[in-house]
């Protein structure tokens, strides 16, 4: 297996940046993502809560973690990256799957909180407000009806489906 892509260092995929007409948002929840789960106290601590599982899992220094922010943030540079990333041979077949979201929901399945203004739904990890977002992450999606939001503690991620209504 070669070198981990910017992509795979962040936790996301390609087509989901591709996919996003705004992608700074997504790039920052992934970057911090990242540095939590790669920082050294939150490996230590959770490897010892679960011994049971020998699964190795590949760590990121800091400096690959903002090396691919800082990449796939700049517009130039990501195109760039972009386009090496389809001319350069690989040895693993290439995927337009790879990317799975844990669960593909409609907005209206979610709970609504009135005082924060925000729709929020627990995730697996156990963080009752794993994921959660407000109008403005709903607006910023556009006429796509689909957001998709990134747990606050895992890299688990949601599709929310919803529908744009016009105020009259």
């Amino acid at each position: 297996m070669g070198e981990p892509t910017y992509y795979e260092i962040l936790g996301i995929s390609q087509s989901l940046l591709s996919s996003q007409e705004d992608i700074s948002g997504i790039l920052k929840r992934a970057y911090h993502r990242a540095l939590l789960q790669n920082h050294p106290d939150k490996v230590t601590s959770s490897a010892s809560a679960s011994p049971s599982t020998s699964t190795p899992v590949k760590l990121f220094t800091i400096d690959e973690i903002s090396t691919a922010y800082k990449q796939l943030s700049t517009s130039s540079l990501k195109a760039a990256y972009d386009k090496a990333l389809l001319t350069a041979p690989t040895s693993r077949p290439q995927r337009r799957d790879s990317f799975q979201t844990a669960e593909a929901v409609d907005l209206d399945d979610l709970a609504f909180d009135t005082a924060t203004e925000t729709w929020s739904r627990s995730c697996r990890c156990g963080n009752d407000r794993g994921f959660s977002f407000g109008e403005q992450d709903l607006e910023d999606a556009g006429d796509s009806g689909e957001l998709l939001v990134g747990c606050l503690d895992c890299s688990l991620w949601l599709k929310v489906h919803f529908a744009v209504v016009e105020d009259d």
